[in-house]
């Protein structure tokens, strides 16, 4: 299977050289959630799958004693991700998935232990040092963000997708829709999207936990065939 990988450069680059492209920021004023701070990913196509790299150090820092103490105390530390892919410029809402991980030190075999909630269970990884656990734990290493047959493929003319993370450390309440998330087809749930939330706003419902961060990806776009 072949592996379709972002290159990182500007729109001036030969379009030959670019399986996946990323676009600069535009110039255009942003509507929600838009008006998030953008953080750098790569985007990968394989398969029918488009994958995403990107790093949330902020999720817990090596100064933050307490999260750094809560995780060596046996007790799990929850990190759970929501991805939605937006349509630049609109309100539509391609796909969402949410995606868990769990991460605690094994008193017993005295390493770390990092779960990652998957489709038939949960994936296991273990580490010798802590570091390189929450290394692994606060970054979207290749995660499959939607199927590619859900975007259009326009080229340099659009149109242009980019990744809304809501990334949150021991989430305080239960999120709607949990687990591990599926697809929407395009153009479901545009509008009642954007509805809830206003809804959520005005209530004073948003998410709430130790840590939140909350960050859209540059803007990319899929070459035709």
């Amino acid at each position: 299977m072949r592996r379709r990988t972002l290159l990182r450069g500007v729109l001036g680059l030969p379009a030959a050289a670019w399986p996946l492209a990323p676009l600069l920021p535009p110039l255009l004023g942003f509507a929600r959630p838009e008006t998030l701070v953008q953080r750098s990913a790569e985007f990968a196509e394989i398969g029918n799958s488009i994958q995403m790299t990107l790093a949330l150090p902020t999720l817990i820092r090596d100064n933050d004693l307490e999260a750094l103490a809560s995780i060596d105390s046996g007790f799990d530390t929850t990190i759970e991700t929501t991805l939605k892919v937006w349509e630049h410029g609109t309100r539509q809402l391609v796909a969402t998935r949410t995606i868990v991980v769990k991460l605690r030190r094994d008193p017993w075999q005295k390493n770390y232990l990092l779960r990652t909630k998957g489709s038939t269970g949960w994936i296991k990884r273990s580490f010798s040092e802590r570091a390189e656990a929450i290394e692994a734990a606060v970054t979207l290493d290749g995660v499959k963000v939607c199927s590619a047959s859900l975007l259009e493929r326009g080229g340099e003319a659009g149109p242009f997708y980019f990744v809304e993370v809501l990334a949150m450390r021991n989430p305080l309440r239960v999120q709607r829709g949990g687990g591990g998330g599926t697809e929407t087809r395009r153009g479901q749930g545009r509008d009642a999207e954007w509805f809830r939330r206003l809804v959520e706003t005005l209530a004073g419902e948003r998410a709430r936990a130790e840590q939140v961060v909350h960050v859209r990806t540059n803007p990319f776009f899929l070459l035709p065939r």
